[in-house]
Parts: C-alpha cells; sequence; structure tokens
C-alpha cells in the first residue's frame, strides 16, 4: 500500500507565484518605513517647526484620510488591468513624495506632501495584497497571510534601526531621502514578475465580465464591506493609539534618549514580527475569531506595561505591544481577500482597509487633544488603545458568522446560483469542513 503525503505548504507554490508573493511583501515593507518614520522623528520635527502633539497627529489623520481615495483607485485599475501596474505606479509616487519632505521649508509644506504620500500608500496595499493572496494556493492563504502581514513590523523595524544611526549624524530630514528607496524596487517588479490576473483577462478577451459599479452594491458584498470596515477600523484604532504617540511618550514622559526610544520601537516590531507569524498559524487550527480575539483582550491586561507604568519593564511592554497589541494584524491579509469574488475584490478588500484606516484616522488626533487637556500622555495611549483592541475582539466575536472565509471555487459557485456548505471551518467549528 503506497502512501502519499501532502505537500509542504512552502513547496505548493511555483517559482512564479513565490516571486509574486515576495514582490508584494517588499512593497509592503517599503510602503511601512516610508510610513513609520514620520512618527519615529515627530518629536524633531515638533522642535524644529514649533508644533504640538495635535498638529503632529493631525498631519497623520490627513495621511489616512487620502488613502482610501489612493486604495480605491489602485482597485479599480487592478481589476481592469491587473495588479502589478498600480502596485509599480504606487511605489513610484509615494517615495517621489517622501522625499520631497527633507526639502520642506515649513510644517505646512510636510502637511501637504505627506497628504499627498497617503494617495500612494492607499494604492500600494490595495494591489499588493490582492497579487500576493492570489499567487498562493488556497490550501496555504492563511499562512501566506501572516507571511505577508510580517513585512509590516520588518519595515517598522528596519526604519527604527536606520533612524538610529542616521538622526543623530544626519538629521530627521535624511530619513525622508531614505525613503526614496522603495522607488528602486519598481525595477525587478517590472521585468520579473508575472502578472497573473493581467494574462488571465487577456485569455478570457471579450467574454470577461464587465466591471461596474453594480457589482460592488450586491447586497452580499454590501453587509460584508460594512462588518469588514467595522472590524479593520476597530483594529487600526488600537494600531494608531498604541504606535502613533509612542516615540513622543517615551522621549517627553519617560526621559528617555532618542536611541533608547528607536531600540524600544525595534522591540515593539518583533514582537509584532512574531505575532504576526503566529497569527496565521493560530487561525489555520483554531479559526480567525480567536487569532483576533484572544491577543487583543490579553493585550488590554498588558497595557500599563506597555506604556511604561513599570518603567524598569518597558522592554516586556514594548514586546507584548507587538506580539498581541499588533500581531492579530496577520490575519487581516486573508480574511479581507476572501471575503469578496475575484471580479471585486481588489476594489472591495481597498474599500474595507481603507475604509477602516479612515474610520481610526481621527485616533491620533483625539489622543493628542485628550493628552493636552490631561498632560498625560501615557495614560491616554492606554485607555483608548485597551478600549479599541476590547472592541474589536466584541466585534469578531458578535459578526463571527458573517466573516466566513470563502474560497474562489464557492465565489464561483455562489456566482453560478450554486447553494454551497464549504467556508472556514475555523470561523464555523460546527461544521468542520474544510475548503479546497
Amino acid at each position: 500500500m503506497t502512501v502519499t503525503r501532502p505537500v509542504a505548504w512552502w513547496r505548493e507554490p511555483t517559482r512564479a507565484q513565490w516571486m509574486t508573493f515576495i514582490a508584494a511583501w517588499m512593497g509592503w515593507v517599503l510602503d511601512a518605513f516610508d510610513f513609520v518614520i514620520f512618527s519615529i522623528v515627530a518629536a524633531d520635527i515638533a522642535k524644529e517647526f514649533g508644533v504640538g502633539p495635535t498638529a503632529l497627529a493631525g498631519s497623520i489623520t490627513l495621511t489616512l484620510v487620502v488613502r482610501l481615495a489612493g486604495g480605491f483607485v489602485a482597485g479599480w485599475m487592478a481589476d481592469r488591468w491587473g495588479r502589478k501596474l498600480p502596485l509599480m505606479i504606487s511605489l513610484l509616487w509615494f517615495a517621489v513624495f517622501d522625499a520631497a519632505i527633507y526639502f520642506a521649508p515649513s510644517f505646512a509644506w510636510i502637511l501637504v506632501f505627506r497628504t499627498l504620500f497617503g494617495f500612494g500608500m492607499g494604492a500600494e496595499w490595495t494591489a499588493g495584497t490582492a497579487m500576493a493572496m492570489e499567487s498562493f494556493p488556497e490550501r496555504s492563504r492563511k499562512i501566506a497571510s501572516g507571511l505577508l502581514q510580517a513585512g509590516w513590523p520588518v519595515g517598522f523595524f528596519a526604519a527604527a534601526l536606520v533612524a538610529h544611526f542616521v538622526v543623530p549624524a544626519f538629521g530627521w530630514r535624511a530619513m525622508f531621502i531614505v525613503a526614496a528607496l522603495p522607488a528602486l524596487l519598481v525595477v525587478p517588479i517590472r521585468f520579473l514578475v508575472p502578472d497573473e490576473a493581467s494574462k488571465a483577462k487577456a485569455a478570457a478577451g471579450s467574454a470577461a465580465p464587465q466591471i461596474s459599479m453594480r457589482d460592488l452594491l450586491a447586497p452580499a458584498v454590501v453587509k460584508k464591506l460594512f462588518v469588514g470596515i467595522g472590524v479593520v477600523g476597530l483594529g487600526f484604532a488600537a494600531y494608531y493609539g498604541m504606535t502613533i504617540h509612542y516615540s513622543m511618550m517615551m522621549r517627553s514622559e519617560l526621559g528617555m534618549t532618542a536611541t533608547s526610544g528607536f531600540n524600544m520601537l525595534m522591540i515593539f516590531n518583533v514582537g509584532m514580527g512574531v505575532g504576526v507569524l503566529c497569527a496565521g498559524t493560530v487561525a489555520t487550527r483554531y479559526g480567525i475569531v480567536t487569532a483576533l480575539a484572544a491577543p487583543a483582550l490579553l493585550m488590554c491586561l498588558a497595557m500599563p506595561l506597555y506604556v511604561g507604568m513599570v518603567p524598569s519593564l518597558l522592554p516586556l511592554g514594548a514586546f507584548l505591544g507587538g506580539l498581541l497589541g499588533a500581531g492579530y494584524s496577520g490575519v487581516t491579509p486573508v480574511l479581507t481577500t476572501s471575503l469578496f469574488p475575484e471580479h471585486v475584490r481588489t476594489r472591495a478588500i481597498g474599500i474595507v482597509y481603507h475604509g477602516g484606516a479612515l474610520l481610526a484616522a481621527f485616533v491620533p488626533t483625539i489622543i493628542g487633544l485628550i493628552a493636552g487637556h490631561t498632560k498625560n500622555l501615557g495614560q491616554t495611549i492606554g485607555i483608548v488603545s485597551a478600549i479599541s483592541l476590547a472592541s474589536m475582539a466584541c466585534a469578531v466575536f458578535i459578526a463571527r458568522r458573517m466573516l466566513v472565509i470563502t474560497s474562489d471555487a464557492e465565489h464561483a459557485a455562489a456566482a453560478a446560483g450554486v447553494v454551497t456548505t464549504v467556508g472556514d471551518e475555523a470561523l464555523l467549528p460546527q461544521a468542520r469542513i474544510i475548503a479546497a
């Protein structure tokens, strides 16, 4: 009797699929690097231009508001012409406007450049996530989701590491020149990465379905859009609450040097890197609800350590902040991409992800306003972040039956009017039917 062993998940994707995934992953790494450098050097910007936490937070809010438009435009382009083109354009876009900050003569110009940067940032996640998830076989997409999201803490860690050496030697402006490097990634993407979505549409020719807004307005799609925006928005509220003012809190309230603050940020992102990888594994075994809700609730208990209420344990708090307070985001790519059928997928995930970011965009400003009144930034960060984490866990539990991960085969069957019972066995444990 011959026993056939299942192929290891990392051997299942082809070389072309791995190349596509790596390109999207690198885009996400560089996206994170460019976004977080602003919060890392926020204290230096505030000192040079004489602005407070509220003004700095307001600039980040503008960035997050504009990214929704960028995500929608990139989604429309990706559903029509393939995922690769908008990914390349977005990398060039945010590299140019980030580098322009080096020459900003006033804080007003920084506001302009960061707002325009947000448009390209929104486009990168939308196109890159769809390309990455579609490049992987469905059996291993939850693990791939964790790997993809791990690109964010890697980019954040790299930004803190570069700042550790660059800022003391060359000043905060030099960080934004370094941020222009993502433009170089366009060259290998252009020549080495296939765009399977574009090939499929070209092969289909005139038989390809017409893309219209009506597809997004289908009741089943609209319902999942609202649920997805709510869950993602609460997750973003927690993440922005924990990270945007963290560097400033360490320097202004805990009396830490810039170098020590950069070290804490690196520890945070080591924790997040471990967390997002664990999230994919937990989701595969125990389900999306557990992977999202359990670490969020545990982080509520660890929040005092994160904000330095026990100064000697701040490194542990920073690690737990990344592991529990941000690690759950490892399931975000597979969850958002699997909720929607392919012909509306990029636009839909762009709306969900950036709509959620828009809901949370005002959290940094709110924290700045409250902290300005209470004169306690750390306490404000802890309270707002804990409320956001607990709310997200409750929302995920309430909406668990609507957040069913569906395979491409099921989406096709549903479009043809065929009723299936296959779904995410982890979201509906009683079913225990694993999608192919």
